[in-house]
């Protein structure tokens, strides 16, 4: 596997303060602009399947249960621990208001930059693959972008049915199927055996959101993983997502103390089960857990470090040629002059500041640095 120059991501303490204008004025915030359907496409009844094969600033040292409860466990087991946490998650979201997290900034500057992603590689009237889809929250963005049709799978049972209820109670016009499955280790066409006659298995677009990184637990799973996302891709087809940047984690690694392996604010916390090693220098790029916790989302589950250069490499085996990779507030930077328009009203109008620029600050603005963005294109059969 080639070793590439490693772009490295750059830390960013402080928000953006370049305001939008238009000829010498705060832009106005346009209404997303509308989809342009030559037909309509018959809205095709979602199917939700269950598949039987799956598995069903802090710093003062604490213990790190969830994270010291993965060693020695099994791929099963190990699958069971994160399908609990996002199953009790879903359950929890119900009772909360959206507008009323305490997160809701860096939720739309989180769905912002999915949005643009999204309208950047997408392929109008194609056709997608969202693995670890979780509740179906990107499905507007997908009809943004004139999707045709539309699977999503995720580990988590409870979070494919609020993605069915969600499909149902819009007004989307792609076709859309739902089944629960373990896309790191099942291949795709298993997961979705009972809807062959169906669904096409081959993809302009995989889209993981949020959730590749749950794969580093071993080479094998990531191996598996690529193997479904080069298998599903089209020739020319992208692999987009977002996922922790490892140059992040090593520069707040290196601002640790002796002895400490915690930092965070009130939203959000990254814990290790014992000190990382300097530079997070780990002598396997595989199964470096920590605990990460956000609050109103993510309670304390165990993710895996993601090694960008050793994600890169595996790609190019699987002839999955990157294309870009950005951290969240290059990406924003860089990109919104030219999808300002094209977001809806009110993700924008959320990330509205005092002084008429856009992004988030403070803590938000820290718990967002933790992310990139990236996207690969399929080269070869």
């Amino acid at each position: 596997m080639s070793q590439g120059a490693q772009a490295k991501d750059e830390p960013i303490d402080v928000g953006p303060r370049t305001k939008l204008q238009d000829d010498g004025k705060t832009a106005d915030i346009g209404p997303l602009e509308p989809v342009q359907k030559k037909r309509r496409v018959k809205k095709f009844r979602a199917t939700h399947k269950r598949d039987d094969s799956a598995p069903s600033d802090v710093r003062t040292p604490s213990p790190s249960p969830a994270a010291q409860s993965l060693v020695g466990l099994n791929q099963e087991q190990k699958d069971e621990i994160i399908r609990q946490k996002y199953n009790q998650q879903t359950h929890h979201a119900r009772k909360t208001r959206r507008t009323e997290s305490k997160i809701y900034k860096l939720r739309s500057f989180n769905n912002c930059i999915k949005y643009i992603l999204i309208h950047k590689y997408a392929r109008p009237g194609g056709n997608v693959l969202d693995l670890g889809c979780g509740k179906g929250g990107d499905m507007a963005k997908w009809e943004a972008v004139q999707t045709k049709s539309y699977v999503g799978i995720d580990l988590s049972d409870l979070s494919i049915k609020e993605a069915v209820t969600r499909y149902k109670r819009s007004r989307f016009h792609f076709q859309a199927v739902f089944a629960t499955g373990d896309a790191f280790n099942v291949p795709v066409p298993q997961i979705l055996k009972d809807f062959r006659d169906q669904v096409d298995l081959q993809f302009d677009t995989v889209s993981m959101q949020f959730c590749m990184h749950y794969a580093f637990d071993s080479e094998l799973t990531v191996r598996n993983m690529l193997q479904n996302v080069a298998r599903s891709l089209k020739v020319g087809g992208m692999f987009i997502g977002t996922i922790p940047s490892s140059d992040f984690i090593r520069w707040k690694v290196n601002k640790l103390g002796p002895g400490e392996r915690k930092w965070g604010n009130s939203i959000y916390s990254v814990e290790f089960p014992s000190e990382p090693p300097k530079d997070a220098k780990f002598a396997n790029p595989f199964g470096n857990v920590y605990n990460y916790y956000l609050v109103d989302a993510v309670d304390n589950v165990p993710e895996y470090v993601v090694p960008f250069e050793t994600f890169r490499a595996l790609c190019e085996s699987y002839n999955l040629e990157l294309r870009y990779k950005k951290n969240f507030f290059e990406l924003f930077n860089k990109e919104i002059p030219n999808y300002f328009r094209k977001l809806p009203t009110p993700v924008v109008e959320s990330l509205r500041r005092e002084d008429g620029s856009y992004g988030v600050s403070g803590e938000d603005r820290d718990a967002c640095s933790f992310y990139l963005a990236f996207a690969f294109e399929k080269v070869g059969a």
